[in-house]
């Protein structure tokens, strides 16, 4: 168990076993054997699912039942034992936004309250404390469901931070990492073909050296926007070093990527990224493979691109072959 998150469910679930195991001690000393026998049934059920939780370092299941524990445990003491359990209708509407998604809380809350006006109806004051209840319900709901709305957008947000270059704003190592995942998964299942392609920019730290970090990044940012308007909407570029680009061409096979590397080559060397500055890039290339692992798949790829560096710069590599100019 290594997340926060496995930890903080874990804790949670230990928290919520003494809590209702403390009332079950209380209900046992006071000869209360029935509520007693339900709270100690609670509080394993709880333990239960924090054990399961640190020994598998999931806590999806736990999260989801612990939510229904929380929907449907006040509605069984209501109903086999008394109204007391009302009070913990408050309590689980915030600890449900908390374990689950917001779509599932509100799914989980609207069970149990409209559960509970089906237990209450015949009997509940449809007068003032009625609507005490509902309106007091309703905002608990309200502002718990903000909450989890503003949680929500916020990992999003961190989500998408998370895998985007700061420079650039495309991918970056950690996004390039999942989508070569991807696409070799797929191919094991599909047999889709792809291509990776190394891209390094020509002595670029006598760029960095001569003109400044600021006219570097400058060149970087725009080379990764030129790329990227030159690929296909299933293709995609991230930026996994300083002047270190990798294209992952999903379906494209020898042919297909020889075009596009070739393209992106020539149309790189005639276009001005620093004013009268040549810009230039070495490509090394490699198709997919069905043994491959993103570890060789990328070593491969980065070897053709150490070969187009070493034998001159500008210029492209794929699989061990160079690709003519113009070619």
């Amino acid at each position: 168990m290594d997340s926060s998150p496995t930890r903080v469910m874990v804790i949670f679930t230990l928290l919520g076993a003494g809590a209702i195991g403390g009332f079950g001690v209380h209900r046992l000393l006071s000869a209360e054997y029935g509520i007693a026998s339900f709270d100690f049934f609670v509080a394993l059920s709880f333990l239960s699912l924090g054990y399961y939780t640190h020994k598998t370092g999931k806590d999806g299941l736990a999260r989801f039942l612990s939510a229904a524990i929380a929907a449907v445990g006040p509605l069984v003491f209501i109903r086999a034992f008394d109204d007391s359990g009302l009070y913990w209708v408050y309590s689980s509407t915030i600890i449900i936004y908390y374990l689950v998604p917001y779509r599932w809380a509100m799914g989980f809350n609207a069970v149990m309250l409209i559960s509970m006006s089906s237990i209450f109806w015949d009997t509940i004051d449809h007068g003032g404390q009625f609507y005490s209840f509902l309106v007091t319900i309703g905002l608990i709901n309200g502002f718990s469901l903000m909450f989890a709305l503003d949680e929500e957008r916020s990992r999003m947000k961190l989500k998408a931070l998370s895998i985007r270059d700061d420079l650039t704003n495309i991918g970056n190592r950690r996004a390039f990492s999942a989508r070569i995942l991807e696409i070799i998964n797929k191919n094991k299942r599909y047999g889709l073909n792809a291509c990776l392609v190394c891209i390094d920019i020509d002595k670029f730290k006598d760029t960095n050296d001569s003109l400044g970090h600021r006219a570097g990044d400058t060149a970087i940012k725009k080379l990764s926007s030129f790329i990227t308007g030159m690929l296909r909407e299933s293709d995609e570029v991230f930026r996994i070093g300083g002047d270190e680009f990798v294209i992952i061409a999903e379906g494209a096979d020898q042919d297909s990527g020889t075009q596009l590397t070739e393209k992106i080559r020539q149309a790189v060397e005639e276009e001005e990224f620093i004013p009268g500055r040549p810009l230039t890039i070495s490509l090394g290339a490699s198709v997919l493979k069905d043994t491959d692992t993103p570890e060789s798949w990328l070593s491969r790829a980065d070897e053709q691109l150490y070969k187009a560096k070493s034998s001159g710069r500008n210029q492209v590599y794929f699989d061990g072959e160079i690709i003519p100019v113009n070619g």
